[in-house]
């Protein structure tokens, strides 16, 4: 039985769109095309999320990459990219949901040190009842030492959690240490359809 509902943050719970985030600071195309794969997309950011590398490892990696051409832009984006993350209504009033149905309900995301910031915004998680983020832990999704560390965390019985991701491989993590998975595509309507695939009343 379903009992913990986990949801994955970007492109779930917030917009994650790296040329959008982009497009806040820089007008031209192609110039948005560069920074959002240069920074956004590069190993390095993935590093950046296990706390493996600082910001200003990035900042100097993306100024090596593109030049001091776009050395402002690459600040400007490095310095506010936390406050682009649109919130997602319709998935903050499932979290409200789920929580006042009584499950327990949990946030586990790739996220670097700047969560901190952005959780500042992210008014659901008061509605849930922990959240683990890759920067803490060392690793990330879709490791499976990351989702063991989260149910050990919260003790947890993977068999009662169902998680929610956009990412098939972040899915494929959770189901391989015995979570159920629901991969969100971007249309509420299909993850509706998932949950109640899985017995859920949504």
């Amino acid at each position: 039985m379903i009992k913990n509902i986990v949801f994955d943050m970007g492109n779930v719970l917030l917009e994650w769109v790296p040329e959008n985030i982009v497009k806040r600071f820089v007008d031209e195309p192609e110039r948005v095309e560069k920074l959002a794969k240069t920074i956004f997309e590069s190993e390095i950011w993935h590093k950046f999320d296990r706390n493996e590398v600082t910001e200003e490892d990035v900042r100097e990696y993306a100024k090596e990459q593109l030049g001091q051409d776009y050395a402002e832009d690459i600040d400007e984006v490095l310095d506010n990219w936390q406050y682009c993350l649109p919130v997602q209504d319709r998935m903050s009033r499932l979290v409200k949901y789920f929580h006042h149905k009584g499950f327990g309900v949990y946030l586990l995301t790739n996220a670097n040190v700047k969560f901190v910031e952005i959780k500042r915004d992210l008014h659901v998680l008061k509605y849930m009842d922990g959240y683990m983020a890759s920067y803490d832990a060392g690793c990330s999704k879709p490791d499976e030492k990351f989702y063991k560390m989260f149910l050990k965390k919260f003790d947890l019985r993977a068999e009662e959690c169902l998680f929610i991701d956009d990412l098939v491989a972040n899915c494929d993590g959770a189901r391989a240490v015995g979570m159920t998975a629901v991969l969100f595509d971007g249309v509420y309507d299909h993850l509706i359809g998932g949950l109640k695939y899985y017995g859920l009343e949504v």
